[in-house]
């Protein structure tokens, strides 16, 4: 059975935009982005938890296209019938 290698990546940036709070968007490489407060950055809890919300729609989506690819590689297996 093969092996499986889980990549992640979380970049936590400052920028220009203006603070809009908690604006999760996905964007077109299929990442998700979420602005935060600098004073919110500076908290090691809610940066955490901003961190969390940005990477939950990530990972829920990285298993979903996983599960798929893998059922399109192996057939389910049809139970035994009884006898």
């Amino acid at each position: 059975m093969g092996a499986y290698k889980i990549k992640v990546k979380i970049e936590l940036v400052e920028c220009e935009e203006k603070e809009k709070g908690s604006d999760l968007r996905k964007l077109e490489d299929d990442s998700f982005t979420m602005t935060i407060r600098e004073r919110d950055a500076l908290s090691i809890d809610k940066c955490e938890a901003a961190v969390l919300q940005t990477a939950y729609p990530t990972i829920r989506e990285a298993v979903s296209k996983h599960l798929t690819e893998m059922s399109k590689k192996k057939p389910l297996k049809k139970p035994n019938p009884e006898k």
